[in-house]
């Protein structure tokens, strides 16, 4: 089966590099190696025809020219270059010289540099339209299959709709409104066709899903899981509303278009609550949605990519100490404009310039406070953490930049001046959120890639319905449902052990307040639940805030020990700044496309 893929991916792939038609609408047929009479008068050769589209590092992940079948999945992506957070306020590398995603932050952006890392290279978008079409391809031809029952044309077009829509969403959330199309390409057809606004392709794109879900089975046995199911179909078309009704999109804040998604969002929250197997699993095991998984993932992850421990992961998470492996030393800092997103334990926000910061920020004083949310540690390792790897060693983490007795810290060198060196954290912090154990000792783990997760549903609801109708009232049009936006992000925030968002509370930090000022707070909320997760950066797109000053600057926390158990935190500016300019909410599009005629046009400022 690895050898059919391999070679029909390479027809395809021929057929758009060397065909003179337009590549993102390639009009010549998909396949030299095989006719369509060699794949749709056959169910298995059909069924592995939309399969190739969930080939690790082929159509999914990291695909660029340089990627193959192997245990590397490839030269570039992820697993080299790192998270694509790096591009956002969230972390960014600790090379300042040779890294790709420092071209987001010197301002030099450079078609060599950016070909081989962003997700808005060239590659990535003629794959996206390959996919696309073999997708449309599918569906068009599902009644010439002559050996197909029911059940197995409903597998095609499940997999096939749901994966048409999630391409789809990919060139959205990169590139914007596409011309939405769903058949396939006559050789005269006119190919100068006009693009969508963001918002109707969004719409499109919730229609595939709505559809793709009437043939997809409510849950994926665990031996098929990796494919989509019905609660996956639903849930990601709920997803694309609130695109579609972001203030990138939607820039009045229609409540129509709010309403609109707000609906779909809680609808699918619905499903999953009734379904008897979808739920948020417990904080203890909150890590185990990304790396070390085991069954109960599944139950969160509503669409995702496991990656087996014996094979290719799309990241590989390293902190540059003994303890920690140190195999992996381009380590990412985690900045403090991140950290102090994560309050306090009883939910009041970081205060940076009182001395219980300065003294105890991740410990709180124990007068004011006593900890952090727990969100925190299992995301960010920071000085004084306590980690098996290192309790193993009778010690703690170690990251300062000056001692008194000039001993030097496990987890960070420095440099005569008590800089840290390129390799580690410029900011006092690590990623932990995607460390494995297995890392440590060179091993690997099972690893989750996750797309779209039930918390993520909750928090999308919130903001949906805040904007639709309010933070505390009742929602309209879905029978059966009574959550407020309130009571949804609770859901979230009552699963980490966070007190919740309540108007009657004595505490002004958790009164939801306003619109607008329960908006910032739930944008805070989905940043620390979902951080490295690749999804700060388009969320940064759709809330139309890429070139907000108050993401610019990055800050990270310059480290002193001061005693055999005391230190002292000086919150710092690190460099490393966003370089962001408003052209960069939407990613290039190919010159060669846009050449076709007056309709197809190029994004904004590019």
């Amino acid at each position: 089966m690895k050898t059919f893929y391999k070679q029909i991916f390479v027809s395809i792939l021929l057929a758009g590099l060397f065909s003179s038609c337009v590549d993102f609408l390639d009009r010549v047929p998909d396949s030299e190696a095989f006719t369509d009479e060699d794949i749709f008068t056959d169910y298995t050769q059909s069924q592995r025809f939309i399969d190739q589209l969930l080939i690790p590092y082929l159509y999914f992940d990291d695909n660029d020219l340089l990627n193959s079948i192997n245990d590397w999945g490839g030269m570039h992506g992820k697993r080299v270059y790192g998270l694509r957070e790096h591009i956002t306020d969230n972390i960014f590398h600790t090379s300042k010289t040779w890294h790709p995603s420092n071209a987001y932050r010197t301002g030099n952006f450079s078609n060599s540099t950016n070909e081989f890392w962003a997700e808005g290279s060239e590659t990535r978008y003629t794959v996206i339209w390959k996919a696309i079409r073999v997708t449309n391809l599918s569906i068009a031809n599902i009644d010439r299959i002559p050996n197909a029952t029911d059940e197995q044309r409903a597998k095609i077009l499940g997999l096939a709709y749901f994966l048409r829509g999630h391409f789809y969403f990919m060139l959205l959330q990169g590139w914007g409104g596409m011309p939405y199309v769903t058949e396939t390409i006559d050789p005269e057809m006119n190919m100068d066709l006009p693009r969508e606004t963001y918002t109707e392709t969004a719409r499109k794109i919730a229609a595939d899903f709505q559809t793709a879900s009437t043939y997809l089975p409510m849950i994926v046995p665990d031996e098929e899981w990796g494919r989509p199911s019905k609660m996956a179909a639903i849930a990601y078309k709920a997803k694309a509303l609130v695109w579609g009704a972001s203030a990138y999109a939607n820039p009045t804040n229609d409540p129509k278009i709010w309403e609109e998604a707000a609906i779909a969002t809680g609808q699918a929250i619905d499903m999953a609550e009734k379904s008897g197997y979808y739920r948020l699993i417990d904080m203890a095991n909150f890590k185990k949605l990304f790396v070390d998984c085991d069954q109960e993932t599944l139950k969160e992850v509503l669409f995702g990519r496991l990656f087996s421990k014996t094979g290719a992961a799309p990241y590989y998470c390293g902190i540059p100490s003994e303890e920690f492996g140190k195999s992996w030393t381009m380590a990412e800092s985690v900045t403090e404009n991140l950290a102090q997103c994560f309050p306090w334990s009883n939910g009041e926000p970081i205060i940076p310039t009182t001395d219980e910061y300065k003294y105890t920020p991740y410990t709180g004083d124990g007068v004011n406070h006593t900890g952090r949310d727990p969100r925190f540690y299992q995301s960010i390792l920071y000085n004084g953490a306590a980690t098996p790897q290192v309790t193993a060693k009778g010690r703690k983490v170690e990251i300062w930049n000056k001692a008194y007795d000039n001993s030097g810290s496990k987890e960070l060198s420095v440099n005569a001046q008590g800089n840290a060196i390129a390799g580690h954290t410029y900011t006092g912090y690590y990623v932990w959120k995607l460390f494995a154990s297995a890392y440590a000792s060179g091993g690997r783990t099972y690893v989750m890639w996750n797309y779209l997760r039930l918390a993520d549903l909750y928090l999308y609801y919130a903001e949906a319905a805040n904007r639709a109708w309010g933070p505390t009232a009742a929602p309209q049009g879905i029978a059966g449902f009574n959550l407020t936006a309130v009571d949804a992000i609770n859901k979230v925030r009552d699963r980490a052990g966070m007190p919740g968002f309540d108007p009657n509370s004595p505490h002004p930090w958790l009164k939801p307040g306003t619109v607008v000022e329960f908006e910032q707070k739930i944008r805070n909320e989905i940043r620390i639940e979902t951080c490295f997760e690749e999804k700060r950066f388009y969320d940064l797109r759709r809330w139309h805030m890429m070139t907000d000053p108050k993401i610019a600057t990055m800050y990270g926390m310059y480290i002193e020990k001061t005693g055999p158990e005391n230190f002292t935190y000086n919150v710092v500016p690190v460099g490393f700044n966003l370089q962001w300019k408003e052209f960069h909410h939407l990613f290039k599009i190919k010159n060669s496309d846009t050449e076709l005629g007056p309709n197809f046009e190029q994004n904004p400022g590019w």
